[in-house]
């Protein structure tokens, strides 16, 4: 909800103060731009397409877009913009799509070069999904390598131990409200 009307300012500087803080390593904003967002990042967004060339304005209603804060100007720098023509979250009223798995789609699609898994502990996987993982990551092996092994890289992710549970009537319902996320 970045910069959007149904964000929150205070959030919105928040972020720009984490932005601003660690500038200096590969922190990076991905925001969903759509009906609603603020016209500072629409116009940013419109100056960053037509200086690459070939941009008409108003060409598009919904994108995906990643930012990074620059010193030099002490703002938000556009570093790529990709144009959907359907919306991040999908449905309407209470039948829509999972704002949390949305949010990760919008970030994984500015991931190229990586193998990522972007399911969350409180998104309801458990040790059984983890057993899947290594023969999904063989659809995106190297083309040259046959071997499973070859990836220098794994990440890997089971449930979370909710400690809070034991702490009582309190702790209990937090502990089912983290179970229960949504």
């Amino acid at each position: 909800t970045y910069g959007h009307s149904e964000g929150s300012e205070k959030n919105d500087e928040a972020v720009q103060l984490l932005l601003a803080r660690y500038a200096d390593d590969p922190l990076y904003l991905v925001f969903d731009l759509k009906h609603g967002s603020s016209p500072e990042l629409w116009e940013m967004v419109e100056s960053f397409l037509a200086s690459r060339g070939g941009y008409s304005p108003g060409s598009f209603v919904q994108a995906s877009v990643k930012c990074r804060w620059d010193k030099s100007r002490r703002g938000l720098r556009v570093l790529e913009v990709l144009p959907r023509k359907f919306a991040l979250r999908l449905g309407q009223g209470d039948f829509r799509t999972q704002g949390k798995a949305c949010n990760q789609l919008n970030g994984l699609r500015f991931a190229n070069g990586h193998y990522v898994q972007a399911l969350d502990c409180n998104m309801g996987t458990f040790i059984g999904e983890g057993f899947k993982v290594p023969y999904v990551l063989r659809m995106f092996m190297p083309l040259d390598k046959e071997d499973r092994t070859a990836p220098h890289c794994r990440y890997l992710g089971f449930r979370e131990y909710i400690y809070t549970g034991r702490e009582g009537a309190v702790g209990k319902c937090h502990a089912a409200a983290e179970w229960t996320f949504g």
